[in-house]
């Protein structure tokens, strides 16, 4: 994962742009246009960049990702119980 999907995940995470609904469902602020959000259930994002990892790396055995999943990682990891 590229250092910049980390910062704009941690960003997100501080500026209070993750928002828990539901157990697996979190609603995640765009970090490129403030007026979007997309919606991350269990390790799936609605998100453009999401949805292009695997025509991008189709068959090299990556699991997709992006700066919306890493931040609700994040969030989770700082709102352990």
């Amino acid at each position: 994962m590229s250092a910049s999907t980390i910062r704009k995940a941690k960003k997100l995470v501080e500026s209070g742009g993750v928002e828990q609904l539901e157990p697996n469902l979190f609603q995640i602020r765009s970090s490129s246009d403030p007026s979007k959000s997309y919606f991350v259930e269990s390790d799936t994002c609605e998100c453009p960049g999401f949805k292009n990892f695997y025509k991008l790396h189709h068959g090299k055995g990556l699991k997709a990702n992006c700066s919306h999943l890493e931040a609700v990682r994040i969030f989770k990891e700082q709102n352990k119980s």
